[in-house]
Formats: structure tokens, sequence, C-alpha cells
């Protein structure tokens, strides 16, 4: 058992760790490694730490992911993390300070891709609200019945392809009648162009952001109608509930 009389400005060079309720034992070398992170700064001496009634350090959080920050201090090399404990490991290698363990992680084909979606999303500025719009929507048949699935449709077009019609573009000589706007509840007109290629970009975008914050949601396997008018395409978002 650690002496808890023991002067905060003196470790033990082997170091008992209590990080949220997970042991870990480690050198007091690994953890003052780089001298700049948060974690030799908690163990330089200067900081009084709080301790566990075994005579612990107490980390007030997840042990879980502190398990890789150790691993990366002991190796130096990037710990085998599974993909979808990679953002949960950059946010506590953020936490302690560790620049060269989050660069690493943000190099990593799931995280890059991750920031390449979000960066793309961020040209659009009504997409929060088109997210919203969309679960909202989704949920409304859930209040008659607890279906499995709900599904909302949304037409997608291109701001830069936006036509101005006249009567006589139409075959019946009448205003536009759009199909996809009939059938959709939500247009979004931000996509730089109307081609399949970004519509299809978009929908796979969307549909990653709202399983990353935990919903199961897809688009439907069936090919996109187009209007032969507008060049709105008409999508179909499915959410399974349980």
């Amino acid at each position: 058992m650690a002496d808890n009389n023991l002067s905060s400005e003196e470790f033990p060079d082997v170091v008992e760790l209590n990080v949220g309720g997970t042991h870990f034992t480690t050198c007091l070398t690994t953890l003052r490694k780089y001298p700049e992170s948060m974690l030799a700064t908690m163990f330089s001496g200067r900081h009084r730490l709080a301790r566990d009634k075994d005579g612990r350090y107490f980390i007030d959080r997840d042990g879980t992911y502190f398990k890789f920050v150790l691993d990366f201090l002991r190796t130096d090399d990037l710990p085998d993390i599974p993909p979808d404990s990679l953002s949960q490991a950059y946010n506590e290698a953020q936490f302690y300070g560790l620049e060269p363990l989050m660069v690493r992680l943000a190099n990593t084909p799931t995280l890059s891709a991750q920031k390449l979606r979000q960066d793309y999303l961020k040209t659009f500025d009504d997409f929060e609200i088109l997210l919203e719009s969309l679960v909202e929507e989704a949920r409304k048949p859930l209040s008659k019945c607890p279906y499995r699935t709900t599904s909302v449709k949304i037409g997608l077009s291109g701001i830069m392809l936006q036509r101005n019609f006249k009567e006589n573009e139409y075959p019946t000589g009448e205003g536009h009648n759009c199909y996809v706007t009939q059938k959709a509840f939500c247009i979004f007109h931000p996509l730089h162009t109307s081609k399949k290629a970004e519509v299809d970009v978009f929908m796979e975008c969307l549909t990653l952001e709202l399983s990353s914050r935990g919903f199961s949601a897809r688009g439907a396997e069936n090919s996109p109608p187009q209007c032969p008018w507008c060049t709105k395409w008409l999508h179909e978002v499915v959410f399974t509930w349980w």
C-alpha cells in the first residue's frame, strides 16, 4: 500500500493508478515522457493528487480508453484500437495533452475519413436543421405505433442549377408541378451540383453522420428518381428503431 504521508512533490518509481475505477501500474518515467503533457504536469511534483482508499493515485476519467494512452506512452507505437473506439481514444489524448498521439490517431483511415466528412458537411449552413427535421419527422409515426422502421423522403438539388421556367417549357403549358416537391417532406438545396455522384456522396455522409449520433439509418436501396425538369432528386432515409 502506498504511504499516504508521502509528500506531493515525491512519487515512487513505480506508480499505482486508479483511473475511473480501473487500476494500472506503470513507471513514473512513462507518465513524464512528454514534458508538455497533462500527465507529466500532474506527476511533476508541483501538484497534490487525490488517492483512493488503497493509496493509488486517482484520475477521474474513463479507464477503458486510458489503457490506449498508456500503451502509447510505453512504446511510442499506435496501439491496436478498435475502430469504434478511435474517437474516444482521441478525446483522451486531447484531454491529457498528448499531441503526438493525437496526430497519429487523426491520421488513421477512420478518423481522417470522419474529418473529411464533417468538413464537407460544414459547407452546408442548414445541415443541422435538416438533420433535426429528419429525425423529428421519422419519429412522428412512433407516437401511434412502435414501428420497427420508419422512413422520410427528402428532395435534393444543386443551388447552382436552379432553373427559371416559362410556361411553354412544360408539356402541359402550365407551371412546373415538381414530382419531387410533391413527395418529399423536406426540400434541401445546398448541393454544389445536381449530379448524381455528389447527391450520392451527400446522402452517404448524411447517413454516416446519423449513425455517428447513435441512429440506425440508411438510404433506401432503390435508385432515386429525378425530376426531368428541375433536376431535383428524391431520396429516402430509413430509420430502424429496434
